[in-house]
């Protein structure tokens, strides 16, 4: 397995595995579509986003951490293709998130998610990621029912 960062090459990539996982367990919402269609805005502020690839150079997982209009920085996108659950492709590719925040400075990373989605809630919590309340303007989304924050 091999984590790179962002390429065109890899965008279909990106955003068919962040649609097909959110529209298999709930319902694309507006905010998904604009964060989908504005990963280039997120790029030019600084943010990115990392691919786990397997030998043969597939995308396995990916995920997107990017600053908010806010000030804030937030893992936006996270997915992974579901043959490579378990096999370490979403833990890589978020230390790889997290790592690029430490160089960037940034003091606090946000997640919003939902209480389903128990394999990422336990990974976040793995990764030091603590529970904080679910601000729904800051958080638009209708399915996110779980916030959590890092402090770096």
């Amino acid at each position: 397995m091999n984590v790179v960062p962002y390429s065109p090459q890899y965008r279909d990539d990106f955003i068919k595995l962040n649609t097909a996982w959110i529209s298999e367990m709930f319902e694309m919402e507006p905010e998904d579509e604009r964060e989908l269609a504005n990963i280039d805005g997120y790029l030019d502020g600084g943010g990115e986003v990392f691919f786990a690839l397997d030998d043969d150079g597939a995308v396995m997982a990916c995920c997107l951490i990017g600053p908010r209009e806010d000030g804030d920085w937030e893992i936006m996108k996270f997915a992974a293709r579901g043959m490579y659950t378990g096999t370490g492709a979403g833990s890589a590719c978020l230390r790889a998130c997290i790592n690029h925040a430490r160089e960037k400075g940034v003091e606090r990373i946000i997640i919003v998610t939902n209480s389903a989605c128990e394999a990422a809630i336990h990974l976040y919590r793995k990764f030091g990621f603590t529970e904080m309340p679910v601000d729904k303007e800051k958080f638009p989304f209708e399915r996110a029912n779980v916030a959590f924050e890092m402090f770096l």
